[in-house]
């Protein structure tokens, strides 16, 4: 619940800098591009969030880190024949 209610809330505040950026110019309001604003500004910001939120995100990351290491030390082994 808590990504909705951020990706709503950044798409209101990107709505609200639009209009205020072109009430200060004087000129009148395209929305469509008040659309792609508020809209790319929610769905950046909701994967923001889903991405440093998800309690899995951790132990999958620490599951590849073991991983990279132990792949990494098995092409150290040795002495380079160079």
């Amino acid at each position: 619940m808590m990504i909705v209610i951020i990706s709503l809330a950044v798409a209101i505040v990107a709505f609200i800098l639009y209009t205020i950026e072109r009430k200060s110019k004087d000129e009148p309001i395209i929305w469509i591009d008040a659309l792609k604003f508020s809209l790319f500004g929610g769905l950046v910001s909701a994967g923001i969030v889903f991405t440093t939120t998800a309690e899995s995100a951790t132990s999958a990351v620490s599951a590849a880190v073991t991983e990279v290491q132990a792949l990494t030390q098995d092409m150290f082994v040795g002495s380079p024949s160079f």
